[in-house]
């Protein structure tokens, strides 16, 4: 009794400051190949997990441009956001005071015969042509400092695509709401950071818009993980809530008796506060999907106590009927700790939490049923008439021969109906793993669609020692891009030296600026006979002897740049090498697409289908969770046949046991539900607690009035998950709601499946 109230103290205190999180990339694989390490980056570090989508509508379109203003100079002045963007300039002003400091090492066109005399000439020749168009006002400031055009050819070659602009601001096709994006300063995976830059949106909007009756709409990597731990927060006490109400309720009706009914939640209150405190232990925090999780353990955790009270006979002492319960018990509470082992060695860490709470968890309502309920809770056998409703399914497991037939018939119809059903048995969709509800999921598309965002898809990776190295080889690698353009295979690219050079090349491109005194005599043999007045080109050598003379550009030099936001997207270090992408658009035809690359043989350079990819990935890993699920199955099957004395017996427990997740998890897909990870985990406490009922099927009672108690106790265990996993099922985060719909479906199949192959059903 005092270690169990040391050890319960202590888990209190260690769950009640553990750490919640809701980062979604938990639920993918911790040992990764360098692709996959490309593609978690991104999704936990990457530039565009730091990005909030913005969208303003329900007024009139004047309203809605001052709005998107107002707003965007708010978000701007804030230190949270490293960048904000709602259209009224392609390019912000530091974005041009950039480029004019750096044009001559950034633009592609500088080459010695571009500032000879007559390239000079030609030069002034247009730019003379460009002051009579209605563009000619905004040129003629330049001129004297660029009369080349290097700065403007250099922002002219960058990525032009992007949401429609109406009013000077970014706009939706519709016209209906505008649209703005901003970056924050914080690191994605910092939660509280990023709760503090979407209250700050928000606190903006409200004061920008002030008594207009716009709406906002947030969308972004970093709302979706606030939103989604504020959310599963809500629901993991919500629903633990229910569960506890329900079982609660149902054993306040079973049991008569507030005592026992207490009693019961002993196993159930250590369980899960040692299962939370273990994994916040081990794992630096818990998911809360974890937390959610929790919420159907009332239901399995309430197994225990039950069995013990239920089986409480007249005259009995608790523990006269622990020793006869206990060989059973001890089985069932066991092969369910096994359950959760091929969860706890996943590569998965959202998967090995669950394994932990559940390993923990379980074990440790086991030993509080085994150690301390007989020494608190009062022997008060349940009178059995009053609860004679519950068992009026007995007579249906009577009929064992026709359960099994049923039970035969079922697997044969969904195996059927599964290989001929359109479509995958299993979805390896990467956004199925995140949390949030499927109508922000669907907003947040249509957000990104209104944004132009780019689709992703093809890309091309190019890994190097060092920055350097990758740098030149994506310049290495622009001319055959440009050459699958010429031909249709892709519509565009885009390229961290476009943005950065390489040093190399920004040497070469600073050879070939002239001297101060060729520079000279070329601008004013160049000048002659054109009207222009004398002297009017010295900011243009002042800028050309800097760039001479001057550092050559480094990556602290775009900061507080939108630029700075591609380049650190595209370009940046990973497992001790350096990663350059080059994401490719338009990609016409895949397959042609990846012969002709490997045709080019490049250094370091690879083509991947993102999409493709991460398919792959999850595929590779649910292969690798089947494959763990089986090693706990066999350990079942082991621990079972060591337990009852032999393999035979162990397959008549465990037999229907997996026949009815086999067709509960036929069942899913029938209906719409392709199985992800999510719906095995389910399945594996479906295994784990019908295990419970089957072994109490196959264990001999002493006499009539036990086969009852027996019976009740199973009906009543089953009852309790029902309503835990039916609190689940309520739940507006989808994976805690498919875990719950399974669990659902599984439990009553196990119960009468296992009454069907039982050795005594009652």
């Amino acid at each position: 009794m005092l270690v169990w109230l040391a050890l319960l103290a202590a888990s209190v205190l260690v769950a009640s400051r553990a750490r919640i999180t809701s980062d979604f990339t938990a639920f993918l694989p911790a040992r990764l190949d360098a692709d996959q390490a490309l593609l978690v980056h991104q999704l936990r570090e990457g530039v565009a997990a730091r990005m909030i989508l913005i969208g303003i509508s329900g007024a009139e379109p004047g309203a809605l441009a001052g709005a998107s203003r107002a707003l965007a100079q708010r978000l701007s002045a804030s230190a949270q956001f490293a960048y904000v963007n709602n259209g009224e300039a392609r390019f912000g002003a530091a974005d041009r005071a950039f480029v004019e400091r750096w044009r001559y090492l950034l633009s592609p066109a500088v080459a010695p015969p571009r500032f000879s005399a007559a390239g000079l000439r030609d030069a002034l020749q247009r730019a003379l042509e460009a002051l009579g168009s209605p563009l000619g006002s905004a040129l003629a400031g330049s001129i004297a400092a660029d009369p080349t055009g290097e700065a403007r050819r250099y922002l002219e070659s960058l990525p032009a695509a992007g949401p429609d602009t109406r009013r000077g601001v970014w706009f939706s096709p519709d016209g209906r709401r505008t649209l703005l994006v901003a970056e924050t300063r914080a690191a994605a995976s910092d939660l509280d950071a990023q709760a503090q830059a979407v209250n700050t949106v928000r606190s903006a909007f409200a004061a920008a818009a002030g008594a207009s009756v716009a709406s906002l709409t947030l969308s972004g990597p970093g709302v979706f993980a606030v939103e989604s731990r504020a959310l599963i927060r809500a629901d993991a006490s919500s629903l633990s809530l229910i569960a506890g109400a329900g079982v609660l309720a149902l054993l306040l009706f079973v049991y008569g008796s507030a005592a026992l009914t207490l009693a019961c939640f002993l196993p159930i209150a250590s369980g899960i506060v040692a299962g939370v405190a273990l994994v916040a232990l081990a794992f630096g925090s818990i998911h809360g999907i974890s937390l959610g999780f929790a919420a159907i353990l009332f239901g399995e955790a309430v197994d225990y106590p039950s069995y013990l009270f239920l089986h409480n006979q007249p005259g009995d002492a608790l523990r006269t009927t622990l020793a006869r319960v206990w060989p059973t018990l001890r089985l069932a509470v066991l092969t369910t700790v096994l359950g959760g082992l091929s969860m706890l060695l996943s590569s998965f860490v959202g998967l090995a939490q669950l394994g932990l709470l559940l390993m923990s968890a379980i074990l440790v309502a086991g030993l509080v049923t085994r150690y301390v309920l007989p020494e608190i809770a009062p022997a008060r056998p349940v009178a059995l008439a009053r609860l004679a409703p519950l068992l009026g399914w007995s007579a249906l497991a009577r009929h064992q021969g026709p359960l099994r037939a049923l039970a035969w018939s079922a697997l044969a119809l969904v195996l059927a109906a599964g290989a001929l059903r359109p479509g995958k048995l299993w979805d390896d969709d990467l956004g199925k793993l995140n949390p949030i509800p499927d109508v922000e999921r669907r907003a947040d598309q249509q957000l990104r669609a209104e944004l132009k965002a780019p689709d992703v898809g093809a890309v091309i990776v190019l890994r190097a020692p060092g920055r350097e190295q990758a740098l030149e080889r994506s310049e290495a690698l622009e001319p055959a891009l440009r050459g699958l353009m010429n031909d249709g295979l892709i519509a565009g690219y885009e390229a961290a030296s476009d943005i950065l050079p390489s040093e190399a090349l920004q040497r070469e491109r600073r050879a070939a600026l002239p001297e101060a005194q060729a520079l000279r005599r070329a601008i004013a043999q160049a000048a002659k006979g054109l009207p222009f007045r004398p002297g009017p080109f010295a900011p243009f050598l002042r800028d050309v002897q800097r760039a001479r003379s001057g550092p050559l550009l480094e990556p602290a030099d775009l900061r507080g740049t939108g630029l700075a936001l591609k380049l650190h997207a595209l370009l940046f270090p990973l497992r001790g090498e350096w990663v350059a992408l080059m994401p490719l658009r338009g990609v016409a035809d895949l397959a042609a697409l990846s012969a002709r690359f490997e045709a080019l043989h490049a250094p370091g350079a690879k083509l991947l289908d993102l999409r493709r990819e991460t398919g792959r990935m999850i595929a590779r890993y649910r292969g690798q969770t089947l494959k763990l699920t089986a090693l706990g199955v066999a350990a079942m099957f082991g621990l079972l046949a060591w337990g009852l004395g032999g393999a035979r017996e162990a397959a008549r427990v465990l037999m229907p046991v997996l026949l009815a997740a086999v067709v509960a998890a036929g069942m899913l897909p029938l209906f719409g539900s392709p199985l992800t990870l999510f719906h095995l985990v389910a399945l594996l406490f479906v295994v784990g607690t019908g295990l419970n009922y089957s072994l109490f099927f196959n264990r001999v009672p002493r006499d009539p009035d036990e086969r009852r108690r027996t019976l009740l106790s199973l009906t009543v265990c089953c009852l309790a998950v029902l309503c835990s996993a039916g609190a689940l099922a309520l739940s507006a985060t989808p994976v805690l709601r498919a875990i719950g719909v399974t669990v659902l479906a599984g439990t009553p199949l196990a119960l009468v499946f296992s009454a069907a192959f039982g050795r005594d059903a009652g």
